[in-house]
């Protein structure tokens, strides 16, 4: 292992796991923040306001085991990856890999989006120690807009008939606690043969608090691998494009 790698080990739990009994896509990242805190205890000078990105790559579900999570953190120039995987006889399988962007966060202001907004209500236990959400709280938010706009507007789509590839969340401003829901809309912004992608963004009226982009892959649950979508399913998302 190279010198710059740094390994952490971490039990899996039961409800880590989502309704296709795949380790939930949040999941990842507190793996991830799990290792990352452990890098901090060791003397790395990162906190979450440093955060301006986050980027997780899907590569395969990872299902229940009693084998540890490990979790392989390099630094590098400007941002951190670490590698979420499975050791077994010696044998490394990689599941997800995270990327925290560590540049300077960057104001933008909200899009004009032909979509009803969404009411995005915040939980005391969504935050950190000075009072905004945590990094992987936003992530979560955007997994919970997402999931509930699939639910309505393409309902048709046959359950776990597509999965998560990768998914980035920009991180502009702190989200304060308040009692009033903050705004989000998303929007469907390509669609290719075998995946499509939603973006989106939370907004406090005036400034983006953060966006997201996401890449949603054609999955057959049978035969668990991915796939080509059909012409007319293609044909329905196609009709639901803002560029």
């Amino acid at each position: 292992m190279p010198a710059d790698e740094i390994s952490y080990e971490l039990p899996m739990r039961w409800a880590d796991l989502d309704s296709l009994n795949h380790v939930n896509n949040v999941v990842y990242l507190d793996y991830a923040a799990e290792a990352r805190a452990r890098l901090v205890d060791d003397g790395l000078a990162l906190d979450d306001g440093a955060v301006s990105s986050l980027t997780v790559m899907f590569l395969r579900p990872m299902m229940l085991s009693r084998d540890p999570v490990t979790v392989v953190s390099t630094l590098g120039e400007g941002e951190l990856t670490q590698d979420i995987c499975v050791v077994k006889d010696g044998e490394r399988t990689d599941f997800a890999r995270v990327v925290t962007g560590l540049a300077p966060r960057v104001d933008a202001t909200p899009r004009p989006v032909d979509a009803e907004p969404m009411a995005v209500r915040l939980r005391r236990s969504d935050l950190d120690a000075s009072g905004a959400v945590r990094p992987a709280k936003v992530f979560e938010l955007f997994q919970e807009i997402r999931v509930l706009d699939v639910s309505t507007r393409l309902g048709w789509l046959t359950p776990g008939s597509f999965v998560v590839g990768t998914s980035r969340v920009g991180f502009r401003r702190p989200i304060p606690w308040r009692e009033e829901p903050y705004r989000a809309v998303d929007w469907i912004s390509r669609v290719g043969n075998a995946s499509f992608e939603i973006r989106c963004e939370i907004t406090d009226g005036t400034h983006v608090l953060a966006d997201s982009t996401t890449t949603l892959v054609g999955f057959d649950l049978a035969a668990q691998s991915s796939r080509r979508f059909g012409d007319v399913e293609r044909s329905r998302l196609l009709e639901l494009v803002q560029e």
